[in-house]
């Protein structure tokens, strides 16, 4: 290792400093810079000023003093707080400029009605202390809801206009009274299926959960899902009524109805009348196809029946007719393509 180097170690400085306050020494000293580095190298003193001594007296020594060299200051070992100083400068001049870039002039005392427009409120009456909103201020939320709302109702509305009747729920509307009619010119009923007939299932529905004013709901001793309740479950309904016509018999008679003929039990499993609790009978409630409309959907809903089936079971849809079956009203054919007219009933 060389002097120069042991010496920076030794200093704690780094090389170039220590060189250049080696040769101001070697200069005011007037020994050699090796001298110097290797005093320092080895923790020693460096050789002081030679005394300025003359024998021509004091003027003489005077001059010389005045005509050395004066010997270079030597630069202090950069420390961690001299070094962070100019970042602390720069910060605070930094978030000057930003405080003077944000902060925003102070609004006039007085403006013109014109300018007073780019303001949402002013004093109109100074004396008083009275203010005037002069911009209205809206959500931008609800700016844009009262924009699309009215725009998904267009086009829910365009959307679902077909102009054709039984499409999309489309109805007809009678020329002369004006009131909705069924695409087969019948009254509009409600719920009804397309076309015009009645969505007998749907009706059955409206009867269980209690939709029908007047009528308790069924839902409330069978449960919302058949499951029972006060009520024996519904889902044994097919095996307990292999017949639709004894399941109406019984929503319409009910327990009392039974026990009033003299009946002590009930459907294909012989149950007990008023074991399973107490039926109220619906007779006087529903009609005829309010009756069989919620004993097929008892019978769809908790049976398994097939909704056709069940309809026709219980007595709201035609059959259709066996194939070569003759047609209710047509004339029966003899031998050799002959009619043979019906005999009278």
């Amino acid at each position: 290792m060389s002097d120069l180097a042991a010496a920076a170690a030794a200093m704690g400085v780094p090389e170039a400093l220590v060189k250049r306050s080696a040769e101001a020494r070697a200069r005011a000293t007037g020994t050699s810079v090796d001298d110097i580095l290797a005093a320092w190298a080895g923790g020693g003193e460096a050789p002081a000023p030679a005394a300025a001594t003359s024998a021509a007296g004091p003027d003489e020594g005077l001059k010389s003093q005045a005509s050395s060299p004066t010997p270079e200051p030597v630069a202090a070992a950069p420390t961690e707080t001299s070094s962070l100083e100019p970042q602390t400068a720069v910060v605070a001049q930094t978030s000057n400029l930003e405080a003077r870039t944000i902060s925003a002039p102070p609004p006039p005392t007085e403006v013109s009605p014109k300018e007073a427009l780019r303001y949402p409120v002013v004093v109109s009456v100074p004396t008083s202390g009275l203010t005037e909103r002069i911009v209205p201020t809206l959500p931008k939320w609800l700016a844009s809801m009262l924009l699309l709302i009215p725009l998904f109702g267009l086009l829910q509305l365009f959307g679902a206009t077909t102009n054709d009747c039984g499409e999309a729920g489309e109805l007809l509307v009678d020329r002369v009274t004006g009131a909705l009619v069924n695409c087969d010119g019948s009254p509009f009923e409600g719920r009804g299926t397309p076309g015009g007939g009645t969505d007998f299932i749907a009706l059955g529905e409206q009867i269980f959960t209690g939709q029908m004013q007047g009528v308790t709901a069924c839902q409330a001793c069978h449960g919302g899902q058949g499951q029972g309740g006060v009520g024996p479950p519904l889902t044994t309904v097919r095996a307990t009524f292999s017949s639709c016509v004894d399941h109406i018999e019984w929503v319409a008679k009910g327990t009392q109805g039974f026990q009033g003929e003299g009946r002590s039990t009930y459907g294909d499993l012989a149950k007990p009348v008023g074991g399973g609790g107490n039926m109220p009978g619906f007779a006087s409630d529903l009609t005829a196809e309010q009756l069989g409309a919620i004993s097929a959907f008892e019978r769809v809903r908790f049976g398994g029946v097939p909704a056709e089936e069940a309809l026709a079971d219980c007595g709201l849809a035609e059959t259709a007719p066996e194939e070569g079956a003759p047609e209710e009203g047509a004339p029966e054919v003899g031998e050799g393509g002959a009619e043979v007219e019906n005999p009278a009933p």
